[in-house]
């Protein structure tokens, strides 16, 4: 079987199996179809038709390749995942050229409801600011919400603007878990205590160390250093979005800059979003 005819990993599909379906729904139920497919997407006919049989064989597709209800809102599902993503990465800034490379790697790589959790979040996050921006004021917020003290939080690290690999940052492997929120009279913040990484070379596969060097968060459009003393680093809650989920569960996340080292080699820079709950 030609690499990538199949579902990838956890049957996440590929863009361009995707593109064979949509371009299924446009054609309808004619003759030549797979032929017509094939060629509006430029692969062999048999990529497309070992596809479609296996669309077939997971209930999305009948035998004469017309959709069964499942497979049409799965395909509709997908096709508004995709332009909900294109607008999520315009939103945290993206260059409007690396948006389609990066919607098609976080569809491939991530599961279609932790997408999808992803953006609804993001985007509740957005209209509770537009609507009360007090809410994205750490101190009106974490008050209003959140007794004074030292609370453990859940974090995770996303990469953006990487030019291949799972949406996943590396640097979430340079912090121990869990991280730290700290809310008292004299501030707050979110402290995370540095690890060393350990990764493999894909030059001559020899295990390496590594750990990160820098952190800058952006607030108010400007980019910050965090504080790093002790292998503590802390960020300011005053720059970070919050929202209070149902069920009390309260989620924040910040856009940040890492810079890392890895044995006698300093990594470049590189952007990701720092989402954090607890």
């Amino acid at each position: 079987m030609a690499q990538g005819d199949n579902f990838k990993r956890e049957n996440l599909p590929t863009m361009q199996q995707l593109q064979y379906l949509m371009e299924l729904e446009k054609l309808g139920n004619r003759r030549g179809n797979v032929a017509m497919i094939a060629d509006i997407c430029g692969v062999h006919h048999g990529s497309v038709s070992r596809y479609l049989k296996i669309c077939c064989e997971n209930g999305l597709l009948t035998k004469e390749y017309t959709f069964t209800p499942n497979g049409k809102l799965w395909l509709d599902g997908y096709k508004k995942l995709i332009g909900d993503l294109e607008v999520y990465l315009h939103n945290i800034g993206m260059a409007e050229s690396e948006i389609p490379g990066h919607t098609k790697r976080m569809i491939e790589n991530l599961e279609y409801h932790v997408l999808v959790n992803m953006i609804r979040s993001d985007r509740e996050m957005r209209r509770d600011h537009s609507t009360d921006k007090k809410e994205n004021t750490s101190k009106n917020f974490l008050s209003e919400v959140l007794e004074y003290g030292t609370y453990p939080v859940g974090f995770m690290l996303f990469r953006v603007g990487h030019p291949e690999g799972t949406q996943v940052s590396m640097v979430n492997r340079g912090f121990e878990r869990p991280a730290v929120l700290k809310h008292n009279k004299r501030g707050s913040w979110l402290q995370l205590s540095i690890r060393e990484m350990s990764a493999q070379s894909r030059m001559n596969g020899e295990a390496m160390t590594g750990h990160l060097e820098s952190l800058k968060f952006e607030q108010d459009g400007m980019l910050h250093q965090a504080e790093i003393k002790n292998g503590v680093l802390r960020i300011p809650l005053d720059a970070c979005r919050f929202r209070k989920r149902q069920g009390g569960e309260m989620s924040g996340s910040i856009p940040i800059t890492v810079s890392c080292s890895v044995g006698r080699v300093h990594m470049p820079e590189s952007t990701a979003v720092l989402m954090f709950w607890l």
